[in-house]
């Protein structure tokens, strides 16, 4: 079995049009979580991550094979003081996309060290939700 590997560099709005349908036998991304790295993404808000999101997942479904694999390493924000739905209200937007949630894995951080916030903890680790087409 021959195994090809292509890297693309760019944005993936771009770089996903020149991707064939039904091309992709894997898809591993940790896109920017909601309000953070705004000098280098922009900053996506909370509330409007989803519909931020929502273009590029589509485009991830026509490239992916029907036998492949979509991992999305997401994590919650906390505002005012209170977690975000976003990725919850996520998953069940892409669910209406046409994406089966499959499973979910957790990233553990073992370098995680106690917050700054006085009503919780750092979160000691990142979701991994595994979606396919299948």
């Amino acid at each position: 079995m021959k195994i090809t590997t292509n890297i693309y560099l760019g944005d993936c709005k771009d770089q996903l049009r020149m991707i064939p349908d039904n091309a992709v036998d894997l898809i591993v991304t940790s896109p920017p979580y909601a309000d953070q790295r705004k000098n280098t993404y922009g900053g996506v808000r909370h509330d409007k991550y989803v519909e931020w999101f929502l273009p590029i997942s589509e485009q991830l479904l026509r490239v992916i094979k029907p036998t492949g694999t979509f991992i999305l390493n997401i994590k919650e924000k906390v505002v005012e003081g209170e977690r975000s739905t976003y990725v919850m209200e996520l998953i069940l937007e892409m669910r209406k996309q046409g994406w089966l949630w499959t499973e979910e894995f957790i990233w553990h951080k073992k370098n995680c060290y106690p917050g700054k916030w006085p009503n919780r903890f750092r979160d000691a680790w990142e979701r991994l939700l595994q979606f396919c087409d299948c």
